[in-house]
């Protein structure tokens, strides 16, 4: 075991010392060929320093193009995607004529859809995402990658339709009932398709119940109506759900309290 350890420990440091020989040459060509060696064997940080170094050193557009295109996926395969989406899109400015553009462009919004962050936190690279993806769609209508592109506008739509929706409980678990209520309707509207149709309609009649059995009385008595609509409402569009019993229960009281005015 200790032999093991300790061939392995001597492998390192050769190999760390012909790395830093390769990175003190200054032969370009003898770097972009070992470049090339250790992005193909996915040695991504070693590839992206040596690139790097590279990246104005040859004449050659072709071999220039090679360059670059290797040492944006050498970024984007060690995870930067801020610095992958910038060269990525980079890349078409300076190459226009690349064969590559298409997947260039992809590329990029895919960078900006791995930045998107969890739902709770703010969504801005989220939007941003979604304007890039649907930018391709538009530009590549006839591309195989816009089933891809289609499918990650989706995930990050329901990512921002997953927050929407713990804002609208928010304010009903908050007691901002009637804010609850407008929240409500503004998410359906948003979201016209969302399966969570029957829960944000439960919330919102829960919403008009307490805003009515809460009210001062002059309002009351308007409010209280307003709840038993809503009540009537929810179980005419789910006569079957989850929440008929609750909706029942609430009625009742509604009821009461109408009767009591």
């Amino acid at each position: 075991m200790r032999f093991l350890v300790s061939l392995v420990c001597i492998l390192l440091i050769f190999s760390c010392s012909d790395y830093q020989k390769i990175l003190k040459s200054d032969d370009p060509e003898f770097k972009y060929t070992q470049a090339l060696t250790y992005y193909n064997n996915e040695d991504y940080s070693r590839s992206l320093s040596l690139f790097e170094q590279v990246l104005t050193a040859f004449s050659d557009r072709n071999r220039s193009k090679d360059v670059y295109y290797h040492y944006i996926y050498s970024n984007f395969h060690v995870k930067d995607y801020v610095s992958s989406a910038y060269h990525f899109n980079n890349f078409n400015l300076k190459f226009p004529e690349s064969q590559k553009r298409e997947e260039m462009e992809f590329m990029s919004a895919y960078c900006y859809y791995l930045q998107s962050p969890r739902y709770n936190l703010d969504q801005s690279k989220t939007y941003e995402a979604i304007e890039k993806l649907q930018l391709f769609v538009s530009n590549y209508s006839n591309s195989d990658r816009v089933i891809r592109a289609n499918e990650l506008i989706l995930k990050l739509n329901q990512k921002i339709e997953k927050k929407d929706f713990e804002i609208v409980k928010s304010y009903y678990e908050t007691g901002k009932f009637q804010s609850a209520i407008y929240a409500v309707d503004d998410f359906l509207n948003r979201f016209p398709e969302t399966k969570l149709v029957e829960e944000l309609s439960f919330i919102q009649l829960q919403a008009y119940y307490e805003l009515g059995k809460n009210s001062i009385e002059e309002k009351k008595k308007q409010r209280i109506k307003e709840a038993i609509f809503a009540c009537d409402n929810f179980l005419l569009a789910f006569p079957l759900g989850k929440y008929k019993e609750d909706t029942k229960s609430i009625y009742e009281k509604l009821k009461e309290i109408e009767n009591g005015l």
